[in-house]
């Protein structure tokens, strides 16, 4: 292991987002031509569905109209509240748009991006032909760890949207409130709390899929277990490198529509396109690097 590589990961018990992020731009510099193909190659598809799902919606309003109509299920006895079924559709849609390159280009770029990372620590040259065979074999057990991800996931929303549906109505049948302020009474007593859970979930998810690339033993359900285990006391960090990763997804969705509502020009697009992928390589660089900061 390079000397410098050494110190930097000997110093990580003072673990901040800043340190962070700091060693996760000079890993990157290390090997920007391996990076940068990775955010072409891999990363590229998931942004390009994302932002098709976004053109389709505003050139087609009437396009996630079976979406509406779940959700419009759901939430339509709650009169006045008709943001949130337009916004739960709209959500919906992306992800039946965007799910198939999600579990793969999007997992192999993570598997490829992490394996660099461990690579520069390592001190191996890196070979692009054996970090494509090295991503490709860990491809199965990174779906098997997103499986059980979603699976927590849908739970969770499951019952979040079960308890806003129903609580309401209950209330409203024994007269206590009408369906408007229940609906808003759970919401506030609720949204915290599940924000913080799905927040957490999130970060998770992605330090598990490092698991999974790095240790052979971890998969599935126990890599989420273990790095749960390996968060313990550094949530905090964990979740503003989640936080300001996000905020930089979302900002490059914002400028993709804004530049859509006034007219995108060609060129324009791969350009969206290169920095939503570099955000995610970024962003799975960061957590590579928290858990060779986490790892005892």
């Amino acid at each position: 292991m390079p000397r410098r590589t050494a110190q930097v990961l000997d110093s990580f018990y003072l673990i901040s987002t800043v340190h962070i992020f700091k060693e996760s731009i000079r890993v990157m510099l290390l090997r920007p031509t391996h990076f940068h193909s990775i955010s072409i190659f891999l990363f590229s598809p998931l942004p390009i569905s994302l932002f098709i799902s976004h053109f389709l919606i505003h050139a087609s309003p009437q396009l996630p109209f079976s979406a509406i109509s779940i959700t419009d299920h759901l939430f339509g006895q709650i009169g006045g509240v008709h943001p949130l079924p337009q916004l739960a559709s709209k959500t919906l849609t992306h992800i039946i748009i965007c799910f198939p390159s999600s579990i793969t280009f999007a997992l192999l770029g993570r598997a490829a991006t992490v394996q660099v990372v461990s690579d520069s620590y390592s001190g191996i040259n890196l070979d692009g032909r054996r970090l494509l065979t090295r991503s490709g074999s860990a491809w199965i057990k990174l779906l098997h760890t997103t499986f059980w991800e979603l699976l927590i996931l849908l739970s969770l929303w499951v019952i979040f949207v079960a308890t806003l549906v129903s609580v309401p109505a209950t209330l409203f049948a024994y007269g206590i409130c009408s369906r408007i302020l229940g609906f808003w009474v759970i919401l506030g007593f609720l949204g915290v709390p599940f924000c913080l859970a799905f927040a957490h979930l999130m970060v998770l998810g992605n330090l598990a899929k490092v698991l999974t690339v790095l240790e052979s033993e971890c998969c599935g359900f126990k890599s989420l277990v273990k790095a749960n285990n390996m968060m313990a006391g550094r949530q905090q960090t964990a979740l503003i490198m989640a936080l300001l990763s996000n905020i930089g997804l979302r900002l490059v969705e914002c400028l993709f529509e804004f530049k859509m509502s006034k007219g995108i020009s060609f060129w324009e697009g791969p350009m969206l396109v290169s920095m939503y992928s570099m955000v995610l390589v970024f962003d799975t660089v960061t957590t590579a690097v928290f858990y060779y900061a986490c790892k005892p």
